[in-house]
């Protein structure tokens, strides 16, 4: 009986054995299947990695690919400069390797989760940079960090905010003066001394402020024109008005005015206007800062390859730190020269940044030295343009020898 059973159930036995079999190589061949997938998969997402990490290793600011755990998964070039990461750095590594600030992950791990939703992160500053941070999600669980180096739109705020600061106050003594004695004549009016002090004075301050306006409108200007590439002026015309100008200024404060031309000026290459505006400032600087007795030289020279000019003077210069900034616009320098270093009229930093900014436009140099004896000499340095009659005669007269040749 026992045997009869077993026989009745065999049958049974070898279709399951098989049913199993044909199940386990189907799923074996299902796994196969899938893996090769996997594979396939994974490297697809590598080489799209790979080619995203390219992309992003030609931009020029900082670019730092995250996973949504804030770790770090590559840096482009430029990250790895500004963070000074080793070479060959094995990733992934958390953000706070890179940037240690506490309250500034904590703030960036918030605006990972909350993505794509924006939270604002914190400028990351770094030594000498200052990166203004974008997040912007990047896939499943992925986001880019792009740090924005605005160190020097930064400083240029800065500096703005502390001209505006100075200039309310600049034009707020001014503008007391001016209505303080207006009073004084109103109330005065009879007395000729007083009221002569006071139109002095009214008029004193009116063009300090005019002066100040001056200044801002030029900055402003040169902005946007553009010179003719062909400008030139006669600077012996220019080098009389300047003398006519500030040889009176100069004799009531006791200095020695000395202007002198070498070469030929005749045209000298820069628009009339320019070069006056850019001797103005030099040249009152210089008078400015030389103390009773002291010389201020005005060499102008003309020459076929390069023309010139320098400005030498025997005040106290301009401390050695202050020297390569003293260009900038709205920097104002605190040294021997006192507050109007490097500045016109008032000292609200504009006076050799004009200068500056007018050379440039010029494709010339300006360089500044304290000299070993005493005093600054200003040097500016421009590329002689050429005639642009001389020029088309030059080539008119080498037509017939090419052709001949």
């Amino acid at each position: 009986m026992i045997s009869a059973w077993w026989l009745t159930l065999l049958p049974v036995l070898l279709i399951v054995m098989r049913y199993r079999e044909k199940t386990i190589g189907r799923l074996r061949q299902e796994l196969w299947t899938n893996r090769s997938e996997l594979t396939t998969l994974g490297n697809q997402l590598q080489r799209r990695s790979d080619r995203l990490d390219a992309v992003i290793s030609t931009v020029n600011e900082a670019i730092i690919r995250l996973d949504s755990q804030a770790n770090v998964l590559s840096v482009n070039p430029q990250a790895a400069r500004v963070f000074r990461l080793p070479r060959n750095m094995r990733m992934p590594q958390p953000m706070a390797v890179l940037y240690r600030g506490t309250k500034w992950n904590n703030t960036l791990r918030k605006a990972l989760r909350q993505m794509p939703e924006p939270l604002e992160v914190p400028d990351i500053l770094i030594r000498e940079h200052v990166l203004a941070v974008r997040l912007a999600p990047l896939g499943e669980g992925e986001a880019l960090l792009l740090c924005l180096d605005v160190s020097q739109q930064r400083e240029l705020e800065r500096q703005r905010d502390q001209l505006v600061r100075d200039l309310m106050h600049d034009m707020k003594t001014p503008l007391t003066s001016i209505l303080g004695y207006a009073r004084s004549i109103e109330s005065f009016g009879d007395n000729p001394v007083l009221r002569g002090e006071a139109v002095q004075t009214i008029v004193q301050e009116s063009r300090r402020l005019n002066q100040l306006l001056d200044s801002m409108l030029t900055l402003d200007s040169l902005n946007h024109a553009r010179p003719d590439g062909n400008a030139s002026c006669d600077a012996r015309v220019a080098a009389r008005e300047l003398e006519q100008l500030f040889k009176p200024v100069a004799d009531r404060q006791g200095v020695h005015l000395t202007i002198d031309i070498h070469g030929d000026c005749r045209q000298f290459p820069m628009d009339g206007a320019d070069f006056y505006r850019v001797l103005t400032n030099l040249v009152e600087n210089a008078i400015r800062h030389t103390p009773d007795g002291g010389h201020v030289k005005l060499e102008i020279s003309g020459a076929e390859r390069e023309a010139g000019f320098r400005v030498v003077d025997e005040g106290p210069g301009i401390a050695s730190g202050h020297l390569p900034h003293v260009t900038e616009r709205f920097y104002r320098a605190q040294d021997d020269r006192g507050r109007q270093s490097g500045t016109q009229g008032s000292g609200h930093g504009m006076g050799l940044a004009i200068v500056q900014e007018t050379v440039n436009r010029y494709e010339g140099r300006l360089s500044l030295a304290n000299r070993p004896q005493g005093g600054l000499e200003v040097r500016v340095q421009l590329p002689a343009r050429t005639n642009p009659a001389e020029s088309t005669a030059d080539q008119e007269q080498s037509k017939p020898e090419r052709e001949a040749g």
